[in-house]
C-alpha cells in the first residue's frame, strides 16, 4: 500500500502496475500525478476537506483509477484530467457514504487516439452534487460517460454530465448514461445531460433516466417472501455493485463487494 503524503502539494510519478493510496487529512491537498506506464490506483479517501488532482496521462500511456470516498465531513473535489495521444484513462467515483460532496471534474481528451471511460456509483443519503465533462479536442477521440445513484430519504442528488467535441475532432464519439433510482416522492434527484457538439463526422448520445421502481416489480418481489427493506437493499446494490469490479485485483474485489453490501443493509434499514 502507498501512502500518499499530506502537504500543500505532492508531485507524483505514477508506478506501473497496482497500488493503494490512502488519504487522510483534512488539510487541503493537491496531487500532481504523471502516468507514463499502465497504471491502477485504488485511491481511499479516508479524509479530506477540499482535494484537488492534477493529472496528465503521457502518450502511449494508461491509468485506470478508482476514487473511494469514507469521508464523514463534508468535502470538496477539483479534478482536471489531461490525455494525451494514443492513451487512455479510466475514471471511476464509488460513493456510498452518508457526508456532502461536491465534484468538478473535466476531462480533456488531449491527442489523437486518447479514450476515457468516466463511471460512478453513488448511495445518496445527503447531499451529492458532480459536474463531470469529457471533452474531445483531437481527432479519434471516445468518451464514454456512465453515472448510477440510489437516492435514499434526505438524500439529494444532481448530477451534470457534459460531453463535448470540438471542431476538428473529427471521427470522435462521445457517449453518456445516467440513471437516478428514487423510491418516494420525497427524494430530490435532477440529472442534466449535455452534448457540445461543433464537429459533423462524430457519433454522440445520451440517455437518462430518473425515478421510482416500478410499483409492480416490488409487489412481485414482497410476494416471494421478501420483506420491503430487502427489495430496496437487492434493487440498490444491484445499481453499485458493478462499480467494485472497475479495477482487475480480485482481493479490492471482494472487499469493496463487502462494503457495499454493508453500507446498503445498513443504509435501507433506517
Amino acid at each position: 500500500m502507498k501512502l500518499i503524503d499530506v502537504g500543500g502539494r505532492n508531485n507524483v510519478i505514477i508506478a506501473d502496475g497496482y497500488q493503494e493510496w490512502i488519504i487522510d487529512t483534512l488539510d487541503p491537498l493537491t496531487l500532481d500525478l504523471t502516468c507514463d506506464g499502465v497504471s491502477s490506483v485504488f485511491m481511499n479517501v479516508k479524509r479530506a476537506s477540499n482535494l484537488k488532482i492534477k493529472m496528465t496521462v503521457l502518450e502511449n500511456a494508461g491509468c485506470t483509477l478508482l476514487i473511494w470516498n469514507n469521508t464523514e465531513t463534508k468535502v470538496e473535489f477539483d479534478e482536471t484530467y489531461v490525455v494525451e495521444k494514443s492513451s487512455y484513462l479510466n475514471l471511476a467515483y464509488g460513493e456510498c457514504n452518508v457526508s456532502d460532496t461536491n465534484r468538478n471534474s473535466k476531462v480533456s481528451l488531449m491527442g489523437a487516439g486518447a479514450s476515457a471511460i468516466i463511471k460512478s456509483a453513488t448511495l445518496c443519503k445527503s447531499k451529492k452534487i458532480s459536474s463531470i465533462t469529457c471533452e474531445s479536442l483531437a481527432p479519434h477521440t471516445v468518451g464514454n460517460m456512465e453515472n448510477y445513484s440510489v437516492v435514499l430519504e434526505d438524500g439529494e442528488y444532481k448530477m451534470d454530465a457534459t460531453g463535448k467535441i470540438v471542431k476538428g475532432a473529427y471521427d470522435s464519439r462521445s457517449h453518456q448514461t445516467s440513471r437516478a433510482l428514487t423510491f418516494n416522492e420525497k427524494q430530490k434527484a435532477t440529472i442534466i445531460p449535455q452534448l457540445l457538439i461543433d464537429e459533423n463526422d462524430v457519433e454522440a448520445s445520451h440517455a437518462t433516466s430518473v425515478g421510482q421502481i416500478d410499483e409492480n416489480q416490488m409487489i412481485y418481489l414482497q410476494s416471494r417472501g421478501l420483506t420491503h427493506n430487502q427489495v430496496l437493499s437487492l434493487i440498490t446494490v444491484g445499481y453499485l455493485m458493478p462499480i467494485a469490479d472497475f479495477i482487475e485485483n480480485e482481493e479490492l474485489q471482494q472487499i469493496l463487494r463487502k462494503e457495499i453490501e454493508s453500507k446498503v443493509v445498513e443504509s435501507c434499514s433506517i
